[in-house]
This record gives structure tokens, sequence and C-alpha cells, in this order.
């Protein structure tokens, strides 16, 4: 529990953080701020909610300055109130899990930007202040999510990562995955966020697309009408190569969204539209393809997303697998001349080069 009259704030705000209502749920956060000054809990909320801004617009090159300053500002805030909390012996288990948690989201910020040793450090703090907080009080269940996070990632990441796959070196994963269930089971505020980390585990990890879709099912449940949780499950089927399941999702999303549109998904519509033509071009239906990633780079409000690069990478290449190579030459230089976004300038320039045959382009397509 947070302070009085905390409690119910912070799950408001963790609600409209999810429908990507950024601006009630930042007023939800102060609030909290306001009824308890020298609480960590509602500088950690802003914290978390700047991630969630940065989250759905990492697929931009735009300037992220404004917005990293505040995470750190407000992630620094809950670390310096929860070393105040330490000095002074006062609710040891509280301090050391925002602490540990500010720590931990700090790594994930700073690992999302490749910044390894920054992630590393941090990492290894946040983990550290959550063992204490559980040596103190192991009935703090959220503060398992962070230990899990640490742990299954140290063990999962790949060698290919270099520096990171050394420095973060130690974990284990079963651990990992039993630390992330039991908050998602017994957590208070974090219950939610845990069953989004065990989406991606199962199917980009672990490949076991049944537990995923059994996740995507229960997310979907605690609040049918969010359309993020729609796109979590295109996201699953796309792991899982369920290239039917793909194109039948995309087209359900984008027809609630017509009748029904979520302010905040804007945003990543492109890459449903992304998802339903690699779909079709899985499914060797290319020509169809084709209207999908028009779509995708044509009705976009957001034309400097990765996604749109992506759409316009992929129509290139289906336009090649239907023999349409000056047409398709037109796009790769598009691709080419745009910000790079996972690669997409590589396969760009390759392809002006040489056209991809289906292999290519569906290893490109599957490649995590």
């Amino acid at each position: 529990m947070l302070s009085p009259g905390a409690d119910q704030r912070y799950d408001r705000a963790i609600a409209l953080m999810y429908r990507l209502e950024f601006d009630k749920a930042e007023a939800e956060c102060r609030a909290i701020t306001v009824l308890a000054p020298g609480d960590p809990a509602g500088y950690f909320a802003l914290a978390a909610l700047s991630w969630w801004r940065y989250s759905q617009d990492f697929d931009s090159q735009g300037d992220f300055k404004a917005v990293e300053k505040e995470f750190v500002s407000n992630s620094d805030k809950v670390i310096e109130l929860a070393k105040k909390m330490v000095k002074e012996k006062r609710d040891l288990d509280q301090a050391y899990f925002f602490m540990g948690s500010a720590y931990g989201l700090q790594g994930r910020w700073y690992a999302v930007q490749r910044s390894w040793w920054k992630a590393y450090s941090r990492g290894k703090k946040g983990r550290k202040y959550l063992k204490k907080c559980v040596e103190t009080n192991p009935a703090v269940y959220d503060a398992y999510l962070g230990l899990g996070i640490f742990d299954y990632y140290s063990a999962a990441l790949p060698g290919t990562l270099g520096l990171a796959a050394r420095l973060f070196a130690g974990g284990d994963r079963a651990r990992g995955m039993e630390y992330v269930k039991l908050a998602k089971e017994k957590g208070r505020f974090f219950k939610l966020e845990a069953r989004i980390f065990l989406i991606e585990i199962y199917s980009r990890h672990e490949r076991d697309h049944k537990a995923a879709f059994e996740e995507c099912a229960s997310l979907r449940a605690l609040d049918p009408s969010n359309m993020l949780f729609r796109l979590a499950e295109i996201m699953t089927h796309i792991q899982a190569q369920d290239w039917q399941g793909v194109l039948e999702k995309s087209e359900m999303l984008l027809g609630v969204w017509q009748v029904s549109p979520m302010r905040g998904l804007e945003q990543q519509l492109g890459s449903v539209y992304l998802a339903a033509g690699d779909a079709l071009i899985a499914l060797k239906r290319y020509e169809e393809s084709l209207a999908w990633l028009s779509a995708g780079i044509e009705r976009t409000a957001f034309p400097a997303k990765g996604w749109v690069t992506y759409c316009c990478l992929r129509r290139a290449q289906a336009l090649d697998l239907l023999g349409r190579r000056q047409e398709a030459l037109s796009d790769y230089r598009a691709a080419a001349d745009r910000p790079n976004f996972w690669d997409s300038k590589k396969y760009a320039k390759a392809g002006l080069k040489r056209a991809p045959d289906f292999k290519e382009v569906y290893r490109q397509m599957t490649q995590d």
C-alpha cells in the first residue's frame, strides 16, 4: 500500500498509461506527488510514464532530449527520496523497492539505446536493492519483476551482443521466468507489465507460442476495448509465423479503429499495415501486399516513423518478387534515403544492387 489516497490514483494512472492516455495518466501521477511529496511512488510513476511515451515513438529519429531529461529527473528523484528513507530507517522494504525499480528502469532505458555500460551498471544496482527489498519483506511481490527481468535477459541474451553479453553474463533463465510469473500472479502494481513481459519471453525467446497466446487472451480480457493489447496479439502471431492469423487480426484491429479510434495508437498504425503486408508476402500474395504497404506509407500522419521506412522497403521487395524491377528501385532509394531503422539502409542498398528472392525476404521478415 502507498500513502492514503495514492493507491487509487496509481491504479488509475497505470490503466490510463496502458490505454496511451498519457496526459490523463500524468495528471494522476502528479497528484500522487502532491498527496505524498516525500514518497517516491509518484515520481516513479512519472518516470515509468516517460518510459512509455518514449517506447511509443522508438522507431522515429526525433529528438527525445526533453522526454529523457524528464525521465532522468524523476527516476533520480525516486532514488534520492528512497535513500533518505533508508537513512531514516523508515519503511525499508518500500525504500529498497523503489530504489531498485528506479535503477532497473534506468537500465532498461539505456539498453534500448544500446548504451551497454550504463545499462549494466544501473541494472546491477537495481538488482542489488530489489534483493534487499525481498530479503526485508518477501511479500513485496512487485519486486520480483525487476529481479526476473535481470535474471532472464542476462541468461537469454545471445553472444552476438558482444560487450552486452559479457557484461550481463551470469543470469538464471529458469529463475527469471519464475520471478516474472510470481509478479504476475501476486504483484500489486506490476501484474500487467509482468504479463506483457511474459508474452515477449514466450513468443520471442522460449518459442512457446501456445503459452504466449494464452497470455494475450488474458491480457485482452482485462480491457477488451484496449487496442494496444490487440497489437500485442498481432506481434505474437508474427513471432509464431502464423501469417493468416496476422492478416485476420490486422484487418480486425483496423476495422475496430475505423469505428472507434483509440487516441495514442495512431502512431503505431504503420506497424499494422506493415504486419499485414508482410503476412501477404509470406503467403505469396504479392499483388495484395502492395495495397497494404502503400496504405502504411500514404495514410500515416507520422511520416517520420520507422514503420513507414519498412513499408517502403517491403513494397520494393514485393515489386521485385512480381518482376517489376524499375518500380522497386524507386522504393529502395526512398528507404535508403530515410534514417536507418532495424538495418533498413543495409537491406535497401542490397536491394538496389540485386533483387532478393523470396527466401531472403522471408528471412528478413522473421529474424529477431
